[in-house]
């Protein structure tokens, strides 16, 4: 497949940021679930969030969001026994983020700081409770100290 001088010219701005995580300054929310066996948070936005915080440093405006109980798969926590009872949706977090994001970029609404989102599973009775809004806590505006994701002297701090 020939790319024509568009498309080259976008593959290596993108392959650009990729490799460098510098966005020159632009917002960004990365969501991601604590508990993704597929796409471990090690692997993938801490890892670039870290990257991103080494590049771009105090001019940064990326936030990263980690959803404890939470993986990318929403569809596997009704079609899998157990997972009701373990996994709240990430999907929740994704349009939490989007919300903000179009509020920032309407408004100038400040991002919430980056941060551990604390999320309650259901459990494992049966039948499974219904999900409520104590199960699944928005972005907190002003996260508590022990949920605060830091990064000073080249170290990423991300709460247990």
């Amino acid at each position: 497949m020939k790319l024509d001088a568009f498309d080259q010219s976008t593959a290596l701005v993108v392959s650009q940021v990729k490799r460098t995580a510098n966005l020159h300054g632009k917002p960004a929310i990365l969501v991601q679930g604590r508990s993704d066996t597929l796409v471990p948070v090690n692997h993938a936005s801490r890892a670039y969030y870290g990257m991103n915080q080494v590049t771009e440093g105090a001019a940064s405006q990326v936030r990263y969001y980690e959803v404890q109980n939470a993986q990318h798969f929403d569809a596997f926590i009704t079609a899998f026994p157990g997972y009701q009872q373990r996994l709240v949706p990430l999907h929740r977090y994704v349009i939490n983020a989007l919300d903000l994001m179009y509020a920032h970029l309407k408004t100038g609404a400040a991002l919430p700081p980056s941060q551990v989102v604390r999320t309650t599973p259901r459990g494992v009775t049966t039948p499974v409770p219904a999900i409520t809004a104590a199960n699944v806590p928005p972005i907190a505006a002003t996260p508590a100290a022990a949920d605060a994701i830091t990064f000073a002297a080249g170290t990423l701090t991300i709460p247990e």
